[in-house]
């Protein structure tokens, strides 16, 4: 009988211990498709598992590094880390990797696409072509037509970086639909905290 009960015990952890972190319960992970590729996004499986890189830190000088506002804007919907996997899973619109390309070289969300977000501060040619790109259309009258545009999720380092929050309010200078435009204020920071797949990626665009 004992050993019958220590049996069923051992079963019993094993089963347990087969999926210690899951994303949400019956939910280990999330395939994502992009360029070809197909990623596992999943948590980190090691339990005593922590950050060791940059984002490990905790504080960072300010400015320019203050705490962003949770929204950036009215219209605007925040993201938390299963609304950004629900995104990219379903291809709901254009994932967007709001950091400069240095961050971006050294690792990112996968399917996410690099748009650094100086490139929507100014009027050039390149800001013309990523917003037609993004569904943007250039009127005769000067003027951008967004009636098309596609819908934009995007991302930087986390809770103290301001890149995404400028992209997005540039964009909204210029007529960007806000009901287009999706913030993940958590960023790569909190990504990491909770041990979800990263990627490094071949080449940055």
């Amino acid at each position: 009988m004992r050993l019958s009960y220590l049996a069923a015990l051992a079963l019993s952890t094993l089963l347990v211990n087969a999926n210690v972190v899951e994303i949400v319960e019956g939910l280990p992970y999330v395939k994502v498709e992009a360029e070809g590729k197909t990623y596992k996004i999943e948590r980190a499986q090691d339990p005593n598992g922590y950050l060791t890189n940059t984002f490990a830190l905790t504080s960072r000088p300010s400015p320019p590094f203050f705490i962003e506002p949770f929204s950036v804007d009215e219209g605007i919907e925040t993201y938390g880390e299963l609304e950004v996997l629900d995104f990219i899973s379903k291809k709901q619109g254009i994932f967007i990797d709001a950091r400069l390309g240095n961050w971006y070289a050294k690792s990112a969300i996968p399917s996410a696409v690099n748009i650094p977000f100086k490139l929507f501060l100014s009027e050039t040619t390149e800001r013309e072509k990523i917003l037609k790109d993004l569904g943007a259309a250039y009127t005769k009258s000067g003027k951008w037509n967004f009636s098309n545009a596609k819908t934009i999720l995007l991302y930087c380092n986390g809770a103290w970086c301001g890149q995404s929050p400028t992209a997005i309010n540039a964009l909204i200078e210029i007529g960007y639909p806000k009901s287009k435009m999706k913030y993940y204020r958590g960023g790569m920071q909190a990504w990491q905290l909770l041990g979800l797949t990263t990627i490094v990626p071949k080449e940055t665009k």
